[in-house]
């Protein structure tokens, strides 16, 4: 009797086990805050923190981070010239220092990326490979300004709004990617392989909070 007991005791378990493997665990590479977009960390630095705020909205809050959305251009797209979006931001950061390396953060930044093929790299820290172009809500430098990205070959940084003027409101920017390829590298342009945003506040240690709609791509 004691055997059959056992017996029935683990027949019992075995059917109250899933048949089948385990699905497996999410990993931070598959984890997206925004659909259709693509989260890029940096190691230990603590991330900016992305969410939806309304159809075509996407919120960025940073505190000491920093990271990145990206989304892949499609084929169609690729050499559409013209890129919009609106952004706003709550404030710059005051204490940033665009033309250097360790404090170079900026409050809102909308990257295009042009190049040949596939952009993304492989992990969780790749960015998509290619030419750069960044367009910055600066703290200091002038509107207009445009300068060699200070930690990054083959980038090019655009000024389009500077300081506190307009912090609070939403800003419209439209911009003709072939001619700013034409401005940043002295060449005619070649398809584009990704957008990107970002709000970081790593090296500052400062807090902000911005909005971005998504930039859509245009003919004209």
């Amino acid at each position: 009797m004691k055997n059959l007991l056992t017996l029935l005791a683990s027949l019992l378990v075995f059917l109250q086990l899933p048949f089948g493997p385990s699905p497996p665990e999410e990993t931070a590479d598959e984890k997206t805050p925004v659909k259709g977009w693509r989260l890029v960390s940096y190691f230990a630095v603590p991330a900016t923190q992305y969410s939806k705020a309304g159809k075509g909205v996407i919120k960025a809050e940073s505190l000491g981070g920093r990271a990145s959305l990206f989304r892949e251009v499609k084929e169609k797209e690729k050499n559409l010239p013209i890129l919009s979006w609106r952004w706003k931001v709550s404030n710059v950061v005051r204490s940033a220092i665009e033309t250097r390396r360790d404090r170079f953060d900026a409050a809102a930044r909308v990257m295009v990326v042009f190049g040949e093929g596939k952009g993304f790299g492989l992990g969780r820290w790749a960015e998509p490979s290619g030419l750069k172009i960044e367009y910055i809500w600066a703290s200091h430098l002038p509107k207009g300004h445009v300068f060699d990205h200070p930690g990054e070959r083959f980038c090019k940084v655009f000024v389009l709004e500077s300081g506190e003027e307009k912090v609070g409101r939403w800003v419209a920017e439209r911009r003709n990617l072939h001619q700013d390829f034409k401005t940043a590298f002295g060449k005619e342009p070649i398809g584009l392989l990704a957008i990107g945003i970002q709000t970081d506040t790593d090296h500052s240690n400062e807090m902000v909070t911005a909005y971005y709609s998504e930039p859509t791509l245009k003919k004209r």
